[in-house]
């Protein structure tokens, strides 16, 4: 922000006045004129300009190399400095003063000038230099192609949430990498430290929100805290390098969280030069302010449609055949395994649902993270959980959007995803949420009717994905199908052992018997029902078409709450998978591991997994079914909750997207 100062003039003695490159000195040129004089003209030595507004000159006999201005009417004379100084008092500025029908000045002003140059700068484009050519570009931030802004990560590292904060702190060569640089340079000579200071500062409320360091001179790798919580201000030690004319520092920046309702994800940082004042009871002055502006980089989020790099399992002893398969599907997908072991106390086995990972990035740093997402045991309590669909082509949402769990009205038994955590997710704004009806579900999780797997091929003007939706229309027309070649009497859960099925609440069935089952009926058509209300709402706001969705048969039936205690049980009935749910699978690219569902055989093949390979190996996918009924059921859970996937970020750069 440049100041314009007002400079007096004086006859008596010269003048004396610091110059910042970007600021206008206003000179107050009627303030010491003689009584008798009626016009003025102005002289500068090289690098300095001198602009005169708001009178014509006034008609003079030494020509138009010595214009003449009125001290009759406002005139303002504007003094500004090309570059800066390396010695004091190099510029200079002489102010003639004129009475009528003379040639020769009867008085002159001088005013010494010296040029100081402050500049904070950001890698504003993203290009990795730290000069911006617009210096009102630093100062704001564009989305979209065309824009500019510097970004900040924020540091998730657990030891920083909720610990003092150190005054000194060491940094590895990789935690650097993810600081974002801040370059403060002054230009001009060293005696000016005399009399001025620079400030680099920030708002109270922003000093909360990032830390900026400054690296020790003492050639470690430690770093001191000059800004952050609790310390919005700090005041440079001059450390000029005299043969330059220059102070240089470069900070290193870092946010403290994501943007969120209270936070618009935005920070600026201001360095100011201060005069100080030589008497005690007057202020000191601000001659000048540089300001530069961040954005925080959002909360990313992963869709099943990115290619996988990383596998976490919980080794349960009742789940290894879930872990065996899986491990088989990582070597496919050529992805690593890491293993993670149960918690007792945070029901470690649904481990999808107690953690979640996202990352978020940088122009110079993408970093994956971990959201702690603890299961919850009260049914009152039970999130929304969310999903996220791929990006969709267009301008809208190349990163695709996030999928909210609602109950779209409310009443004493609705469930909803928390407040604090819808706020969270649409003030990220790269990935707009999209409200889906899930509370029809005893879980609530809308990946139990819905899952995208990635295309093999990509087809200009058509989506590189497709969308799986749980259809018992389908399960029911293949079941009478079956029943029509004559195998009414084949068995659902055949080879099951007695004790599984009433450990689930399930008993096997024949085709005939299903069919014949009315209140089942009922129930899967108010599934369906609620089905074809997200597939409409899915259509309009991702832009499907019919084409883009693939029907898989499923099942389900009308439960209380399971696991329960009877002070929290409602009148109300959710929906649960029927048999192992086929939308909950493992999609490692074209490998998908799905829920074995044990459905009715027939000539030795069971017709609910040879229907799904029938929709999906045309497209290219090898599908696995895992047999483990135990883990699926019990405790409302899924043997896809048995996993958490880390996946390839998206190509795209959030930031080249307008929200």
């Amino acid at each position: 922000m440049a100041f314009r100062n007002i400079v007096p003039l004086s006859l008596d003695s010269p003048t004396h006045a610091v110059c910042v490159l970007g600021v206008e000195l206003f000179l107050d040129i009627s303030g010491c004129a003689p009584p008798a004089c009626e016009s003025f003209s102005v002289d500068a030595s090289l690098g300095v300009v001198v602009r005169v507004c708001g009178a014509d000159p006034v008609e003079s006999r030494e020509g138009p190399a010595a214009p003449r201005w009125p001290l009759s009417r406002p005139t303002d004379v504007l003094v500004a400095m090309t570059s800066p100084n390396f010695a004091e008092d190099e510029g200079k500025v002489l102010v003639f003063y004129h009475q009528p029908k003379e040639d020769t000045p009867v008085a002159t002003a001088v005013l010494h000038l010296t040029g100081v140059e402050l500049s904070l700068d950001v890698d504003v484009y993203r290009s990795g230099r730290f000069e911006a050519t617009d210096k009102q570009a630093k100062k704001t931030w564009v989305w979209g192609p065309g824009g500019w802004g510097a970004i900040l990560l924020v540091n998730c590292s657990p030891s920083v949430a909720g610990q003092p904060v150190d005054k000194n702190k060491v940094f590895s060569s990789e935690e650097v990498k993810s600081l974002s640089q801040m370059v403060l340079k002054v230009q001009g000579p060293s005696c000016i430290t005399k009399n001025y200071r620079v400030v680099l500062h920030t708002s109270k409320e922003e000093s909360e929100k990032a830390r900026v360091y400054r690296p020790q001179n003492d050639g470690s790798t430690a770093f001191e805290l000059v800004l952050g919580p609790d310390q919005h201000t700090y005041t440079l030690a001059p450390q000029w390098d005299d043969r330059k004319g220059t102070l240089k520092e470069t900070f290193y920046v870092e946010a403290l969280e994501f943007p969120s309702a209270s936070f618009s994800g935005l920070i600026s940082f201001s360095a100011s030069l201060v005069e100080e004042s030589q008497d005690p009871l007057v202020p000191e002055t601000v001659l000048y302010k540089d300001t530069v502006l961040f954005r925080v980089a959002p909360c990313i989020f992963a869709p099943t449609t990115q290619m996988p790099l990383e596998v976490y399992l919980c080794r349960e002893l009742q789940v290894q055949g879930f872990v065996s398969a899986v491990m088989e599907l990582s070597e496919r997908s050529s992805s690593q395994v890491a293993s993670v072991y149960e918690d007792p106390n945070r029901l470690g086995r649904w481990l999808q649902d107690e953690m979640a990972f996202c990352y978020t990035q940088a122009p110079h740093k993408t970093v994956s993270l971990v959201l702690d997402t603890p299961r919850v045991a009260k049914p009152d309590d039970f999130p929304m959980k969310y999903s996220l669909s791929p990006g969709a082509q267009g301008k809208e949402y190349p990163l695709g959007r996030v999928l909210i769990g609602s109950s779209f009205y409310p009443s004493k038994d609705s469930r909803n995803m928390s407040q604090s955590l819808q706020d969270f997710l649409r003030a990220q704004q790269v990935q707009a949420p999209v409200e889906l009806f899930s509370d029809w579900l005893m879980t609530g999780h809308a990946c139990e009717f819905m899952c995208f797997i990635p295309m093999q091929y990509k087809v200009e003007g058509k989506k590189d994905f497709r969308l799986l939706l749980a259809s018992p229309s389908s399960c029911y027309k293949l079941l009478k199908e079956r029943q029509k070649e004559g195998y009414g009497d084949a068995m659902l859960f055949e080879g099951l052992r007695k004790d599984q099925l009433i450990s689930n609440g399930r008993e096997a069935v024949t085709i005939n018997q299903l069919l014949a089952d009315e209140k089942m009926r009922k129930q899967n058509d108010y599934a369906e029902k609620c089905i074809h209300l997200n597939r409409s709402i899915l259509k309009r706001e991702l832009g499907l078409q019919e084409e883009d969705i693939i029907p898989i048969p499923q099942l389900f039936c009308l439960e209380h709450i399971a696991n329960a205690p009877p002070s929290e049980q409602t009148k109300r009935l959710y929906a649960r998978p029927y048999f192992p749910d086929l939308l909950q699978m493992v999609v490692m690219g074209l490998n998908l591991g799905i829920p074995k569902p044990f459905g009715p055989r027939v000539s030795g093949a069971c017709c609910l997994e040879e229907r799904v390979c029938q929709l999906l190996e045309p497209l290219g996918f090898q599908c696995t079914f895992i047999d483990d009924f135990d883990c699926y059921l019990t405790e409302i859970g899924d043997f896809c909750s048995c996993a958490s996937i880390r996946r390839v970020p998206f190509a795209f750069k959030w930031w080249g997207m307008v929200p």
